[in-house]
């Protein structure tokens, strides 16, 4: 019917879309949207499989000159950044496409690509084995005096800023669209909230301290990158283990609740019990043929068969089994020991063949900063876990003393990590405090209401950042003797990994 009276005419309103029929514009939806993706990002891929090929010569032939005089072992870590951070951004961006709500995909694979090109354009272009762009011949690339290398580094490095631009349009786009349009959390976005990376900074800071340790303070070789990565991807193993049957028997305990969860993996049904069962077995699996490698690669040495059982047992009882750990008030003595002197007794005699106090001594006050982490989250739960019968340190405690309880957990990291320096003579110890902002920032963090829920997310953030700073700081200033460039480098790293985490 045509406008009556009159009136102004009215267009049609759409009806509205349910929230399952609201998908995300950047899903795939056509083979050229899926092609376009390989395009853009498959160069990534196959420069980063090159990169893993060509893994030593150019550490020695490009990332170590770049970044001189910092040592190679800085080198070889910066290295294995170019590669995991290009590798898995890429490969973010491809899922994004399959993934129901890709936004989430889309923002994490973008934010790693975009750290791999800022350090990639240093190493392979401004500073190309050492020659600093800027020092090469006086003429301004349009000049035609000026040399054909200086000329093609030209163009690679506006080439890697126009990627920096397009790259951080996706990014905006979907954060834009995150906001804009609400959707059903995804298959991916439960698998990530079920697996919590963000929560394996527990499990890195330590024993990038620990491999600090050993290679610039006691002088050791490690036994080779293969080796050595898969020693942290099995311990990264065992706590996604412990992570899973956690979130299991919390749920099934009624523990977790729709109001009160932290963890949000089976209150909001974004995976199944059964899929989650599935994680368990494929985590402890990974790690037990690799616990059974070491047994036989170190001669049953007493050491690591006797702390590995002992580790797995602790993680796994920690809310599994008659009589959890968690619920008899020994959950922070359990984590210290999993994550402290138990599992680094464990990589440094798998690693060096020998136990070194030096090496567990280090790791002490990261160790403090990750039961700091398991604290934010039992703070957070201490009516949840009263009422399922739970006795952690935060109900003993009660919420007063917790408090104090963390604050010194944080702040006794830093004074621990100063106080090892000084008796060891380690003026690398001291870049711990790099991370002491931080620090500060989560002891006020946790008093808020509103920032609450997530302050064991933050924590395990900042346990990465604290190690990182420690680790760094040995790295680069193992002796009495501090550096300026050293403690630069450190706060430098510290703040752009502060930036990415956020």
């Amino acid at each position: 019917d045509g406008p009556q009276g009159g009136g102004e005419a009215q267009c049609p309103v759409e009806p509205q879309r349910s929230l399952a029929e609201s998908q995300s514009l950047l899903k795939i939806r056509v083979l050229k949207d899926f092609a376009a993706r390989v395009m853009f990002v498959g160069i990534f891929i196959t420069e980063n499989v090159l990169h893993t090929i060509h893994f030593e010569a150019e550490v020695d032939g490009m990332v170590a000159p770049a970044i001189a005089p910092l040592p190679r072992e800085a080198a070889v870590c910066l290295h294995l950044v170019h590669i995991i951070f290009g590798m898995f951004g890429a490969l973010f961006v491809i899922i994004s496409g399959f993934d129901t709500a890709g936004r989430t995909a889309l923002t994490k694979g973008t934010s790693m690509m975009l750290v791999f090109m800022s350090t990639i354009t240093w190493t392979w272009w401004i500073n190309r084995q050492g020659v600093p762009y800027w020092s090469m011949d006086p003429y301004p690339f349009w000049d035609v005096r000026c040399s054909a290398d200086k000329r093609n580094r030209t163009v690679h490095i506006l080439k890697n800023i126009s990627i920096v631009g397009a790259l951080t349009i996706f990014q905006q786009i979907a954060k834009y669209e995150m906001q804009a349009s609400a959707s059903k959390p995804s298959f991916f976005e439960g698998l990530v909230t079920a697996l919590r990376p963000w929560s394996l900074g527990v499990t890195i800071g330590p024993q990038l301290v620990a491999l600090a340790v050993i290679r610039r303070l006691l002088g050791i070789s490690l036994p080779g990158y293969t080796a050595t990565f898969m020693l942290v991807l099995s311990i990264m193993a065992v706590q996604t283990t412990a992570n899973l049957v956690n979130s299991l028997k919390d749920f099934e305990r009624g523990v977790d609740t729709k109001e009160t969860a932290g963890d949000r993996t089976l209150v909001d049904g974004l995976i199944s019990k059964g899929l989650l069962k599935a994680l368990i077995l494929v985590s402890l699996a990974w790690w037990l043929i690799f616990f059974a490698w070491s047994v036989v690669t170190t001669n049953f040495h007493p050491v690591v068969v006797s702390m590995a059982v002992l580790g797995t047992f602790l993680a796994i009882g920690y809310t599994a089994g008659p009589a959890p750990l968690k619920y008899l008030g020994l959950g922070d003595i359990v984590v210290f020991i999993c994550f402290g002197p138990g599992v680094i007794a464990y990589s440094c005699v798998v690693l060096t063949g020998a136990f070194h106090w030096d090496v567990v001594a280090f790791t002490v006050p990261v160790t403090l900063y990750v039961v700091a982490t398991l604290h934010a989250n039992n703070y957070r739960d201490i009516e949840a876990d009263r009422r399922s019968g739970a006795r952690t340190v935060a109900i003993l405690l009660g919420p007063r003393a917790s408090l104090v309880y963390y604050d010194l957990l944080l702040l006794g990291a830093h004074a621990g990590a100063v106080a090892l320096g000084h008796f060891r003579g380690c003026a690398g110890a001291w870049a711990s405090l790099a991370a002491l902002p931080q620090s500060v920032w989560l002891c006020v963090r946790i008093r808020r209401a509103a920032t609450l829920r997530t302050q064991d997310d933050e924590t395990a953030k900042s346990t990465m950042l604290f190690g990182v700073a420690l680790g760094l700081g040995i790295l680069t200033m193992p002796g009495p003797e501090p550096s300026r460039l050293g403690f630069g480098v450190t706060a430098l790293v510290v703040a752009v990994l502060k930036v990415f985490a956020d």
